[in-house]
């Protein structure tokens, strides 16, 4: 569950005994993101098997001040380790044979491990797509946000948060942005980023073998960085 409250001695404990109180024990627990007098936690808690109980902790929570839930995924089994996760996307990039294929695993795990409702990749000026995945907005939309960004207007830092995400990938000439519902927080932005430039740097080192041939969106056979150009969007279809 993740849970913003006050940045404050005291209160992380009150939270904990409030999950306590509701049968729940807290086994996990990662700070994703600290500012403004407010943190935001995400805590694996392990629930008896009852009715109510994820009810009852979310309402623990919200009984100490300041304390609210901003969204509960359950997990059966046991949780994944965050770190172990982040590790596990980068391993995958580094299996790919081409840069095509280290491209295609960076979308893919981007769109697992952020649990992203949409993704995309945008030419560097995000003038146009090159490959869509899920319902996203107007590439012109995107443009706006990133401009917002640069100029120091950031969404991401909104006291709401943000659920888009606009990265350069080097030296390929693309952009990769996506978005979901929930806010995407900084200690998230800066797994992203990392794996984005792990990728950029592992299609940079195969640059100099031939691209998997006839892979929409990812330019033709044997040309690095991908050509784009009019009628180059792909749409592969809502995950």
């Amino acid at each position: 569950m993740r849970i913003w409250l006050p940045d404050a001695p005291g209160v992380l404990g009150a939270v904990a005994a409030e999950i306590g109180a509701a049968q729940g024990n807290v086994i996990g627990l990662e700070v994703l993101e600290r500012g403004a007098g407010v943190a935001v936690d995400e805590l694996v808690v392990e629930l008896p098997d009852v009715p109510g109980a994820v009810d009852a902790v979310c309402r623990g929570v919200r009984n100490v001040p300041g304390a609210g839930v901003e969204v509960v995924t359950e997990v059966p089994g046991e949780a994944p380790d965050r770190e172990g996760t982040v590790l596990a996307a980068a391993a995958g990039i580094l299996q790919a044979g081409t840069p095509a294929a280290a491209l295609r695993a960076l979308v893919g795990h981007l769109r697992a491990l952020f649990d992203l409702s949409w993704l995309a990749l945008a030419d560097l000026a995000l003038s146009r797509y090159v490959e869509v995945h899920g319902d996203a907005p107007p590439v012109q939309w995107v443009a706006a946000f990133a401009e917002g960004a640069r100029s120091g207007a950031d969404p991401a830092n909104d006291t709401t948060g943000s659920g888009v995400f606009v990265e350069e990938v080097p030296e390929t000439g693309l952009v990769v942005c996506g978005g979901r519902p929930t806010a995407i927080r900084r200690r998230e932005r800066a797994e992203l980023g990392l794996l984005v430039v792990v990728a950029s740097r592992f299609m940079d080192a195969l640059s100099g073998r031939p691209l998997d041939a006839g892979v929409p969106g990812h330019g033709e056979e044997g040309v690095w960085p991908p050509r784009s150009g009019p009628g180059a969007r792909w749409s592969p279809g809502a995950r």
